[in-house]
């Protein structure tokens, strides 16, 4: 039996992990690393972007990779930086909440900055933490004149 001493490292290296998880992804996605991007989902993930305009949710490995190439292939660039993690484990799972500033430089060469809210669930693999589902919306609402 684990000491509480114990318990609460393995805890924060949980966190740590978890937190390395979500900057796996800003750098997947802002390096056009597909393959590497959709690996840091579980099979069964759901990935939700409606808030942001999204037709629907991307689930499973299938659907997120050609969302995703949809995505960065409509990018010339972006950079996404994580923060204010507020991270849950419980076990194998674990919730969260992530804040972030993106911005992005499409293919006509717009520029935007956005500022999602990722609201996530996560899994303990045995390749590690992965997206069990990460929902995506505004931070803030959206100018209307932008």
């Amino acid at each position: 039996m684990l000491t509480t001493q114990e318990a609460l490292q393995n805890t924060e290296l949980d966190v740590e992990q978890i937190r390395r998880l979500t900057h796996e992804y800003s750098w997947a996605i802002d390096n056009s690393r597909l393959e590497d991007l959709v690996g840091l989902f579980t099979e069964d993930a759901v990935f939700d972007m409606r808030g942001f305009g999204a037709p629907a949710a991307l689930e499973g490995h299938e659907a997120l990779h050609a969302g995703f190439a949809a995505l960065i292939g409509g990018l010339s660039g972006c950079v996404h930086l994580m923060m204010n993690h507020l991270i849950d484990v419980a076990g194998d799972t674990a919730t969260g909440t992530v804040n972030c500033h993106a911005f992005v430089l499409d293919k006509d060469g717009n520029r935007a900055e956005n500022l999602p809210l990722y609201t996530d669930s996560y899994l303990r693999t045995s390749q590690g933490w992965k997206f069990s589902s990460r929902v995506v919306n505004p931070l803030l609402p959206a100018d209307p004149d932008a």
